[in-house]
């Protein structure tokens, strides 16, 4: 007798404690999906700064470019090579 009146009782809380198993796992996929979400995203514009950072390595090589910096320097500075008549040597 006394077991089946404490059935209902094991029962009720079976379902309680499922219930409560239930929703502290969709709970967990859902933050899960989120942060799975954010990690791409991170990811994506990890990409994108690895590709910005190449274009911004091709264009300090263009621009550092011997004949580039003499261009600039003549056009910009207006200088010049030195003559003959303009060169000093000195000796130690």
């Amino acid at each position: 007798m006394n077991k089946s009146r404490f059935t209902p009782i094991i029962f009720l809380f079976g379902v309680v404690v499922l219930t409560l198993v239930s929703l502290f796992v969709v709970v967990q996929v859902y933050e899960f999906r989120q942060d799975f979400s954010y990690l791409q995203k991170l990811k994506q514009e990890e990409v994108d700064f690895e590709v910005k950072w190449g274009q911004l390595l091709l264009e300090q090589s263009a621009l550092t470019q011997p004949s580039r910096l003499e261009q600039t320097a003549i056009k910009d500075l207006n200088m010049h090579a030195p003559s003959q008549n303009e060169l000093i040597i000195v000796k130690p």
